[in-house]
């Protein structure tokens, strides 16, 4: 019994890499399984562990405490993790005997520390078993039910109550608390969304593939495997692009010819995206501080068959780019609260004094994008949270500062319905609970 064919000993390395390295999960997960060459079922296991987990630590951490006489932190690595993912198992899948999960997580902890450590697993978790379903007060206010009930640090659990629409909190944070969804974003510089289902069903027949309800281009996979190792991927045919990810470009309303800097690109999903839309015509200066993420661009640019983009590995803090631009995307540093399905790990990263810093830094940086952008273009100031401190009020401060700029509605010419999608001032405010996605907040700045 090993990683290769042990879903939680897989899921318990991984915990312990994210834990460890501050890695994150999603990545620690593909290379400690791809390494190991891992078979299917035993990674997609693997990784509802690790998911499972992470999503639902403290209540977890929690609930396995009242059977310990010491906290849960003093306890060996290996126990730790073992408790957790095996009271995950009986609390929250029900596809799995009670009786194997037990045993199966004894017996590895006998494998790796002994049989006095695995006596001890197995009796918590009888105790567990024992002592389940372990129900929320019911005289909880909301804000304490999305604490301990869904697992969310108390400071975050406030930033939601403050930032939902009214009556809504709780479904944010379930929803946040939910998986992730599997979705393609079709390279229409290679074919459309239709030429690519067909495709898609020819190459897997017993995989179900549905249009993605907002974005024109969006496609949700169900059962493929792992998409990014594909044929129809390595060829260009398709990007793996979350479906509120996907609207961000067609937001920013690029034209065949235009002159965009996309100043924070990342890996370049979004700028693909917008090279797509400028049919491989006009000009594209992605920035990034790091030379990997520039060079994973190149690459994936000349994959999807893209001429028009040109990457630079800068500080925009402390230098400029050269020229001025028709269209300015900026994906700043934010908080990241939209992304918690996607990324879990950061629950327990983030810090709230931490967010004083990202507001100041996004603030400088659409201060920096000031005079790179020419009259009459449009700046578009993009958040993946819905912290008001880094959405509404960012903006809003920009605008006293800039009288020269206005806030500007979504595009009217365009394929997508942006009615369900905005606010009353035209604000991009994709949420998680009634979109199904990944939070994002985009604000359209015209300078006159």
């Amino acid at each position: 019994m090993d990683i290769s064919n042990e879903p939680r000993i897989l899921a318990a390395t991984v915990l312990s890499r994210v834990e460890k390295h501050q890695a994150y999960a999603n990545i620690a997960f593909d290379a400690i399984a791809t390494s190991s060459r891992i078979p299917s079922t035993v990674k997609n296991l693997g990784k509802e562990l690790v998911f499972g987990v992470l999503r639902n630590r403290s209540r977890l951490e929690e609930i396995v405490s009242q059977f310990l006489k010491l906290p849960l932190r003093k306890s060996h690595p290996t126990v730790r993790y073992h408790l957790l993912i095996a009271t995950y198992q009986l609390l929250y899948l029900d596809n799995i005997p009670d009786g194997f999960v037990v045993d199966r997580a004894v017996e590895i902890v006998k494998l790796s520390l002994g049989s006095s450590p695995a006596s001890f697993v197995n009796a918590v978790l009888h105790q567990v078993l024992k002592n389940r379903p372990f129900s929320v007060d019911s005289s909880l206010s909301e804000t304490q039910r999305i604490e301990q009930e869904l697992s969310f640090p108390p400071w975050i659990a406030r930033v939601i109550m403050d930032s939902a629409p009214e009556g809504e909190a709780y479904d944010l944070a379930r929803a946040l608390n939910q998986r992730s969804r599997s979705i393609l974003r079709t390279n229409t510089l290679k074919n459309d969304r239709e030429a690519l289902l067909v495709k898609l069903a020819e190459q897997f027949p017993d995989a179900t593939f549905q249009p993605t309800e907002f974005s024109p281009n969006g496609i949700e996979a169900l059962g493929m495997g792992d998409p990014i190792r594909q044929p129809l991927h390595r060829e260009g045919y398709y990007l793996i692009q979350d479906a509120s990810s996907q609207l961000i470009a067609p937001f920013v309303a690029v034209t065949p010819g235009a002159r965009v800097l996309d100043a924070c690109a990342g890996t370049g999903g979004k700028t693909l995206h917008m090279a797509a839309l400028m049919e491989n015509q006009g000009s594209i200066l992605s920035v990034d501080l790091k030379q990997s993420k520039m060079d994973a661009l190149e690459q994936r640019a000349a994959r999807v068959g893209t001429t028009i983009v040109k990457t630079r590995a800068m500080d925009l803090l402390t230098t400029t780019p050269e020229g001025t631009f028709s269209h300015i995307l900026l994906d700043a540093p934010c908080s990241g609260l939209g992304v918690l399905r996607r990324h879990p790990e950061a629950k327990w990263r983030i810090a709230p004094e931490e967010i004083g810093d990202l507001v100041t830094l996004q603030r400088s940086l659409l201060e920096r994008m000031v005079p790179l952008l020419e009259s009459g273009g449009t700046l578009v100031y993009v958040v993946c949270t819905f912290n008001h401190e880094e959405t509404f009020h960012q903006i809003n401060g920009f605008l006293e500062r800039h009288p020269d700029f206005i806030l500007d509605s979504a595009p009217k010419w365009s394929p997508i319905d942006w009615g369900p999608l905005t606010n009353d001032q035209g604000c991009l405010t994709i949420w998680p609970q009634r979109h199904n996605g990944d939070g994002f907040f985009a604000a359209r700045l015209i300078r006159r």
